[in-house]
């Protein structure tokens, strides 16, 4: 197919016309009928190529395939190849929705292309004998690549832009991207607040209004843009002080700029400021119930936070083509630690660990009391062996460490850890299924070791 010069500054949806536009009717027809005729058994290629693929067949069943998906992927296929086609938004918004149909049921577009291949196969096949000249055969084939690949594009549009939704829609999240104690923060704010509200009224009393400060660019207003957004985002209370930031903001510009303060700003601002400091506290109040998010005992975060943060993880693996990794770590025979020196030291043993793990990571990976005795780490942008080295370094460290209790005992421990890289996988419980397994593997060759998932 020729491509005009002017085609690739048009946008994808353009091109996307243009690519059918282009191609004869003769085509188009012909690849209809191949469609009508063996579009299930091009279905059953993709199907058995899913089926077999291990990550898969965690959420996918034959008696689903057969009962349900099916005839959804073979309409699929009769709606992305029809003889004529004038509806490219519509067919947009198919693949858009498809998408995210695959965001739900968490089938990554890796998996999804890798199956998608075998339909490819299949078409390819049936086209060499649909169609008798060598010309018109490339012309299929390529019409065929063309349009499942604009198909996966939209797809793979939709699909990362509902995850990472789900995850936005998450309240717990806010709490992690706080990253720090909130009644904490909540009080360092108000501090900062009225601070500059001291300073913008002085300002205005003492008519200096080339010294006023836009609260975007004091301490308060920074927080507020960067560890504000990431805590409020999608409240509404948010928005609405957003925007009256933004309003006071421009009016001190314009009071600068012209060195002359108006008549009644002074109180305009001070109302202003009693609206805001309402608006802040109420902000704080919607998220305080999620401070219950850390393990009370270990300071490590719950199980809670987990799914969301391997979603966020997922998706920034996906977008950014990174890989991350998981380390599940038991304590080795902890059991025996209870039964011999009683669960208050059993209590001594687990905030050790979780400390020495904090310790131990960087400030952007994350530290899960995922059990009684398990920790799950989340190593993010690091492979298999930075992995593997990080849980071998934490080997070391709990081996070569002895535990002094409130009882005077002095106890030496060691950890088992199975470690397991993210690569295209969307299912959070395949990741950390893996990471158990491996897990399992050290215990029973005899603990006090590290194993990667295979």
């Amino acid at each position: 197919m020729f491509f005009d010069s002017h085609f690739n500054v048009l946008s994808v949806e353009k091109q996307w016309e243009y690519i059918i536009a282009q191609t004869p009717a003769s085509i188009r027809s012909g690849l209809r009928d191949i469609v009508n005729e063996h579009g299930r058994s091009c279905v059953q290629s993709f199907y058995a190529a899913l089926i077999e693929h291990p990550n898969a067949a965690l959420f996918l069943e034959k008696d689903m395939i057969e009962k349900r998906l099916s005839g959804s992927l073979q309409a699929w296929l009769e709606r992305l190849f029809p003889a004529q086609e004038n509806d490219v938004p519509e067919l947009i918004a198919l693949q858009k929705h498809v998408g995210e149909i695959h965001a739900r049921l968490e089938i990554s577009p890796g998996l999804v292309s890798y199956a998608f291949f075998f339909i490819k196969v299949s078409l390819n096949t049936f086209i060499t004998q649909k169609f008798e000249t060598e010309k018109s055969q490339i012309e299929a084939i390529l019409y065929c690549q063309y349009m499942i690949d604009f198909a996966m594009k939209y797809m793979n549009m939709a699909y990362n832009s509902d995850f990472r939704k789900k995850i936005e829609q998450d309240q717990s999240f806010r709490m992690l991207s706080l990253g720090q104690d909130l009644n904490f923060e909540k009080e360092t704010q108000k501090t900062t607040f009225f601070d500059w509200s001291t300073q913008a009224l002085f300002c205005l009393c003492e008519q200096r209004p080339e010294n006023l400060q836009t609260i975007g660019e004091s301490q308060f207003g920074l927080w507020m843009s960067h560890k504000g957004h990431g805590l409020f985002k999608g409240m509404e209370d948010y928005t609405l002080l957003q925007s009256m930031v933004e309003k006071i903001d421009l009016r001190i510009d314009d009071i600068r700029k012209k060195q002359e303060i108006p008549p009644g700003f002074a109180l305009v601002l001070k109302n202003n400021i009693y609206d805001l400091t309402l608006l802040t506290n109420r902000l704080f109040q919607g998220v305080e119930a999620l401070q219950s998010g850390l393990d009370p005992l270990t300071k490590a975060l719950t199980r809670r936070f987990l799914d969301v943060v391997l979603q966020n993880e997922i998706t920034f693996s996906l977008t950014n083509d990174k890989e991350f990794s998981l380390i599940l770590i038991d304590i080795d025979h902890f059991k025996q630690i209870n039964d011999e020196h009683g669960h208050l030291i059993g209590d001594e043993t687990l905030r050790f660990i979780a400390e020495m793990l904090m310790n131990t990571i960087r400030s952007n990976d994350f530290v899960f009391r995922y059990g009684g005795e398990e920790f799950l780490i989340i190593l993010t942008e690091r492979g298999q062996d930075e992995a593997v080295a990080c849980a071998e370094r934490i080997r070391t460290t709990v081996k070569q460490s002895v535990v002094t209790t409130s009882t005077g005992n002095k106890l030496r421990l060691t950890i088992s850890a199975g470690v397991t890289t993210f690569k295209g996988e969307t299912k959070i419980n395949t990741l950390i299924t893996q990471a158990d397994r491996a897990l399992y593997e050290a215990k029973i060759a005899g603990r006090n070791r590290i194993v990667t998932f295979q």
